[in-house]
């Protein structure tokens, strides 16, 4: 529709140019029509002057009859000169001289034909400058006609293109709207948000994409809800035999039902490793569970101070295991946020840099305030995380390449957990890369100005 005004625009420009070619082409037949007439006029004119002259010396039929074929030529041309021209006074007085010579030339002598033809040829000239008058008005007459086709399309281009520009607009609106709308329901999609009720309108074919949009947020919504499900009832589930296979393995390892001897000691030693392990990655389930299931974080103004200090304290006997200090430095001193949600990101990242971190190597702390954001930094030296991993370890049960150094085997889900935990906020964690360490996690939470302490 908003070429519609184009095609349109072409058509007219189309029939303006013809229009003004046709008009060109008749107005220079029409000259030359004109010149040719006057020009035989003209030798017409010298052609009856010579005759009359010689026939009145010389009296013969044959030159009596070569004049009077002379001034019929002459009336001949004349007729349509004078349906052309607008000065019927010229071609009356013309017509009367014409008719004079045709009635007297034959009795008249010499000088009573002398004044006659004079008359006659005067009028001749004032006739063809009247013709080259009537060339010059029509040669204006197409210039202006040129002028006016060129304003008229000039005209009719600026309103069409305005039309079109209106028609492109409109069209532009009919196709971004449901667009953005699409945008839209793909982030409510992406970020687990709630999917909008609102049924999109526009064309067939966005409709149709937004109408399967619904129907995937809704097939995700329920395989989220089964996943949920599936991981809450299979972690309480390996609890209570986890609990009674450590309670049993315990009951061995001090031999209260029984002495063992070496080698059963080191089955049962095993036994119990593996059976902490599960145990911690069930926690973990579970910790990971009732992140995805807490819908709104509960803001408050928390110390900044007092909450690192009881992080690193509960973190104090892994840190001691391996030599490791804490370098903390804390720019604010109090900070708006979810206490649960933010502890669970230092703490992941605590123990995180504690595991991967080189050993008596200290883990720098750094909490600031960047423009409108709220920024946590948790860095240690080690082994350099991999550009190609820096995007997939934030995800569930992804681990890197390097080896942790304390005693636990890691579930992969402790970055997880944070970027969740900065989602819930508003946020997103990233690693970043700093000049005074090998490995840095940056956290970046939204923070209003006027709610900073």
């Amino acid at each position: 529709m908003a070429l519609i005004p184009v095609a349109v625009l072409l058509w007219q420009s189309y029939t303006a140019l013809n229009g003004v070619s046709r008009h060109a082409v008749a107005e220079a037949e029409s000259a030359v029509s004109s010149v040719l007439r006057v020009e035989n006029m003209q030798n017409t004119v010298v052609d009856i002057e010579r005759a009359v002259r010689q026939f009145a010396i010389v009296k013969t039929p044959a030159l009596a009859q070569v004049a009077a074929n002379h001034l019929d030529n002459y009336q001949q041309i004349l007729m349509p000169i004078c349906q052309s021209l607008e000065q019927a006074t010229l071609c009356q007085l013309q017509y009367a001289s014409l008719q004079q010579l045709q009635a007297d030339f034959q009795t008249l002598n010499s000088k009573q034909l002398e004044p006659i033809i004079l008359q006659f040829k005067q009028q001749q000239q004032l006739l063809t400058q009247s013709v080259w008058s009537m060339l010059e008005q029509n040669l204006q007459a197409q210039q202006n006609f040129v002028v006016q086709s060129q304003q008229q399309l000039a005209w009719q281009t600026v309103v069409l293109v305005i039309i079109t520009l209106l028609l492109v607009l409109w069209a532009s609106g009919r196709i971004t709207a449901p667009v953005k709308k699409l945008d839209t329901m793909i982030r409510a999609i992406g970020q687990q948000h709630q999917f909008p009720d609102e049924k999109l309108v526009g064309p067939r074919e966005l409709t149709e994409l937004g109408e399967q949009l619904r129907w995937l947020s809704s097939r995700l919504q329920q395989l989220e809800a089964l996943r949920l499900i599936l991981l809450r009832h299979a972690s309480h589930e390996l609890k209570t035999p986890l609990s009674s296979i450590r309670e049993g393995c315990a009951l061995l390892t001090e031999q209260l039902v029984g002495p063992l001897n070496t080698q059963q000691l080191e089955v049962v030693g095993l036994l119990n490793g593996s059976a902490e392990r599960l145990s911690l990655l069930t926690e973990q389930l579970l910790d990971y569970n009732r992140l995805l299931q807490q819908a709104k974080p509960e803001p408050d103004w928390l110390n900044a101070q007092q909450l690192f200090t009881e992080c690193f304290a509960d973190h104090a006997l892994s840190l001691q295991q391996r030599e490791q200090k804490v370098e903390l430095d804390c720019q604010l001193n109090t900070i708006f946020t979810d206490k649960t949600l933010f502890r669970r990101i230092l703490d992941n990242l605590i123990n995180n840099a504690q595991a991967y971190g080189s050993q008596g190597s200290p883990v720098w702390v750094k909490l600031y305030q960047q423009e409108h954001q709220l920024v946590l930094d948790v860095s240690n030296n080690g082994t350099p995380i991999p550009t190609a991993l820096k995007r997939t370890l934030f995800e569930p049960f992804q681990r890197g390449t390097t080896p942790r150094y304390d005693a636990v085997q890691g579930s992969g889900l402790g970055l997880s957990i944070v970027a969740d935990c900065a989602r819930l906020l508003g946020g997103h964690a990233d690693i970043v890369d700093v000049i005074y360490a090998d490995v840095c996690i940056r956290v970046r939470l939204p923070l209003l100005e006027e709610k900073t302490g």
